[in-house]
C-alpha cells in the first residue's frame, strides 16, 4: 500500500491579511486584483487587534431522519447553513486629521456600509495582492463603531469596536483575477 498523503505544513503567523473591498464586480465573488489592491479597497491587517480580527462563523443545522417502523438505525441530514459575523476591535486615534492613518479605517466603514471582507492566508503579509492567490470573500455589512481603549492599565490603546454581519454566502478559496 502506498504511503498515505501528508500535505506540507502552511504557517499563518504574520501570513494573514483582511481587505475590505467595496465592491467586487464578478458573480463568483472573485475579486480583480484591481478591486482587491485599488485606491477604494483597505488592507486592515496592521489596524485589527489580534483579539478582535474577524471571525466569522458557519453554524450548519443538524437533523435526524424519521425512522422507518422496520429500522434499528437512522441517519442525520444537513439543514440550512447560517454565516455570522462578529466585532471588529481596531486600532483608531481620536485626534487623527480626516485622512490619517490612525483614522482610515474608522472613516471607511461608517454605519450602513456595505462591501467584502476579503480574507488571504498562507501568504506573507506584505505581499502584493497577485492574480491566482486564492482567498475567501464575506459579503458584509457594517453597525455603527464606537470609540473605545484595548488593552489595560498603562498599556491601554485607543480603538474603536464595530459590529459586522454576513449577508449572503461566502465564497471560499477563490482565485483574484487579473
Amino acid at each position: 500500500m502506498p504511503e498515505p498523503l501528508n500535505p506540507a505544513f502552511k504557517k499563518v503567523y504574520l501570513a494573514e491579511n483582511w481587505i475590505f473591498v467595496p465592491t467586487i464586480a464578478s458573480a463568483t465573488l472573485a475579486p480583480t486584483v484591481a478591486e482587491a489592491s485599488g485606491a477604494s479597497a483597505l488592507d486592515f491587517s496592521n489596524m485589527i487587534f489580534a483579539d478582535g480580527a474577524p471571525s466569522p462563523t458557519q453554524d450548519t443545522n443538524v437533523g435526524t431522519r424519521r425512522r422507518r417502523l422496520a429500522e434499528s438505525s437512522v441517519g442525520q441530514l444537513i439543514g440550512v447553513t447560517t454565516y455570522g459575523g462578529g466585532v471588529l476591535t481596531y486600532q483608531m486615534d481620536p485626534q487623527a486629521a480626516t485622512g490619517a492613518d490612525g483614522i482610515k479605517l474608522w472613516e471607511k466603514i461608517p454605519e450602513g456600509t456595505t462591501g467584502f471582507l476579503v480574507h488571504r492566508l498562507a501568504v506573507a503579509k506584505a505581499t502584493n495582492i497577485a492574480a491566482g492567490q486564492f482567498v475567501d470573500v464575506f459579503p458584509v455589512a457594517f453597525g455603527p463603531s464606537m470609540p473605545v481603549k484595548s488593552g489595560d492599565d498603562e498599556f491601554a490603546e485607543s480603538a474603536a469596536t464595530c459590529t459586522y454581519v454576513i449577508t449572503s454566502k461566502p465564497a471560499f478559496k477563490v482565485a483574484i483575477l487579473a
